[in-house]
């Protein structure tokens, strides 16, 4: 409320006495301080009825406020549980692995396939050395070291061309004969 100082009220009376007359200013007085007294509570109601007004929507305001937090609360427990969950798999997966790896029959590539080729690569190379299934005369080992040609593999000093194809490793090309009918000349051919 404005604030009227004291030399002002006191014009404001000496006009209004002047105006209305001494007969009608005590009435003039009751009058204006009643509209001033209804004028001032209708203005602390309607000031009353904003702050209450205010204070809903900031009520109103925190109470979303708190629900929503409460739902974020509720999802961050929810993402933690399935952190937790998930972190659990995943170290229970990673025992299972290091189980598997660390055991000694562990084998990386390991599969049906590999443990058959594996199983028939090692009975080729026992059959092999055992000798089954070469030719005698090479895994035959040779009667006497004196002789140097046999143990080394190389030519015999004899010249006999059977004996040398037998211990040769890496047998001469053979060039096959001609064929009549294919080396003929186009014309006879046709006959």
């Amino acid at each position: 409320m404005p604030s009227i100082h004291p030399t002002e009220l006191l014009l404001i009376l000496v006009v209004a006495l002047l105006v209305i007359g001494p007969e009608r200013l005590p009435a003039a007085i009751r009058t204006a301080s009643l509209w001033f007294g209804r004028f001032r509570r209708s203005f602390y109601k309607v000031k009353a009825e904003i702050e209450r007004e205010l204070n809903a929507d900031e009520v109103r305001r925190q109470l979303h406020n708190e629900s929503v937090l409460a739902d974020i609360r509720e999802v961050k427990s929810d993402v933690e549980n399935a952190a937790s969950d998930a972190r659990s798999v995943a170290s229970d997966a990673r025992e299972s692995v290091n189980k598997i790896v660390n055991s000694k029959d562990f084998d990386p590539g390991a599969s049906p396939a590999t443990d058959e080729r594996l199983r028939n690569a090692a009975a080729e190379r026992e059959a092999a050395v055992t000798g089954a299934g070469a030719d005698p005369e090479l895994t035959e080992s040779p009667e006497s070291d004196s002789d140097p040609a046999r143990a080394t593999g190389a030519a015999p000093l004899s010249g006999d061309p059977a004996e040398s194809a037998a211990l040769d490793p890496l047998p001469a090309e053979t060039t096959p004969a001609p064929d009549p009918a294919v080396d003929a000349p186009s014309s006879e051919r046709g006959r």
